[in-house]
């Protein structure tokens, strides 16, 4: 995966992510189910924010950490 592909992914689990939450807070939504989707989506952004730290950083490349995951 090249570092665009990985930017990508990145930013479509967040969108993934706030829209769970959103969908967490309704009345009546199931909220165990939704707690392990967005489990499986924070263990996702992990594993590319640690692929991230392996590769070689560009100066002009944004820096990420895992506090933005929160």
């Amino acid at each position: 995966m090249n570092e665009s592909d990985r930017q990508t992914r990145i930013v479509q689990l967040h969108t993934h992510r706030h829209a769970l939450l959103r969908q967490r807070d309704r009345r009546g939504a199931p909220i165990a189910t939704i707690d392990m989707e967005l489990n499986v989506v924070r263990s996702e952004l992990q594993a590319l924010y640690d692929c991230g730290r392996k590769l070689p950083q560009h100066s002009s490349a944004p820096k990420t950490t895992t506090s933005q995951l929160v």
